[in-house]
């Protein structure tokens, strides 16, 4: 089980490819079924390991929330993942249903940062929007408008400011007497939105 978990999970190898390597190196006759079986059996094997590492991640400062489309066998289904700074969980669920990650989430009080989907909203605790969604959304914006001035100039002076926050942090790290001088520029940026 776990030569077959650290193939298949740990260097990412497809199942299929798991199964021809195990019958070419120890001389088997196995379907994949059996490694799917193998699979189940590993889940059930770590699902306490997996709740021990949520409930770490629910007493925590951060949590970085995101979820994806995934393809299972021509079926759409979502992964949720979840992850700090030191612990990850990737859940699979049938639907984008909110009351999933708000089930997962509940009694976290420390900063959650996600993307712009309304699931997390009525998650109890500080949130905070992912830079990297914002900014794929403003690009994307830029796309679809492309002859939009009045968008094209907040997005450039938005990314003025971020560029400048950026390289405070890549010289200084992230102090907050440092980071703090931007607060001005921050306030300006916003009157004159």
């Amino acid at each position: 089980m776990a030569y077959f978990t650290y193939q298949n999970v740990g260097l990412q190898i497809p199942q299929r490819k798991v199964v021809h390597s195990f019958n070419r190196l120890f001389g088997l006759n196995l379907r994949p079924s059996t490694l799917h079986n193998i699979k189940g059996k590993t889940a059930k094997y770590y699902a306490s390991t997996r709740e021990k590492i949520l409930e770490q991640m629910i007493q925590g400062d951060l949590i970085h929330a995101d979820e994806t489309r995934a393809n299972i066998k021509g079926k759409t289904a979502f992964v949720w993942v979840l992850t700090s700074f030191i612990e990850d969980i990737y859940i699979l669920s049938d639907s984008r249903e909110g009351e999933m990650v708000q089930k997962l989430l509940a009694g976290f009080k420390g900063v959650l940062v996600s993307d712009f989907y309304t699931a997390y909203d009525s998650i109890d605790c500080p949130q905070q929007r992912c830079l990297i969604h914002l900014m794929r959304d403003l690009n994307d914006e830029i796309l679809s408008n492309p002859f939009d001035g009045q968008l094209k100039q907040i997005v450039i002076e938005f990314g003025e400011l971020l560029k400048a926050a950026v390289e405070t942090v890549d010289r200084y790290g992230l102090k907050k007497r440092f980071l703090n001088k931007h607060r001005t520029h921050v306030d300006r940026f916003y009157r004159r939105l």
